[in-house]
């Protein structure tokens, strides 16, 4: 099995609730020239089952919006 080895810029640099207070930070960074990507964590089933009427827990695997989030991962690179 090969190992692949990930550069600093692609491993997320925070994990922060995710409020009013973070979109500002995120906002104030971007406009500094910094490239900040959002990715939403928390309750992937909750907010599945609440889309799907009940049909699949499994909707938001592979992402969360951020509108359902409850904490976000910010991958900041220059």
């Amino acid at each position: 099995m090969k190992t692949v080895l990930f550069p600093e810029e692609y491993r997320y640099d925070v994990k922060i609730p995710y409020n009013d207070l973070t979109r500002e930070h995120i906002k104030k960074m971007r406009k500094k020239g910094y490239k900040v990507r959002v990715r939403g964590s928390g309750e992937r089933a909750k907010w599945s089952l609440i889309e799907t009427n009940g049909r699949s827990s499994r909707y938001y695997d592979s992402h969360l919006p951020l509108k359902y989030a409850s904490h976000v991962r910010l991958y900041i690179t220059k």
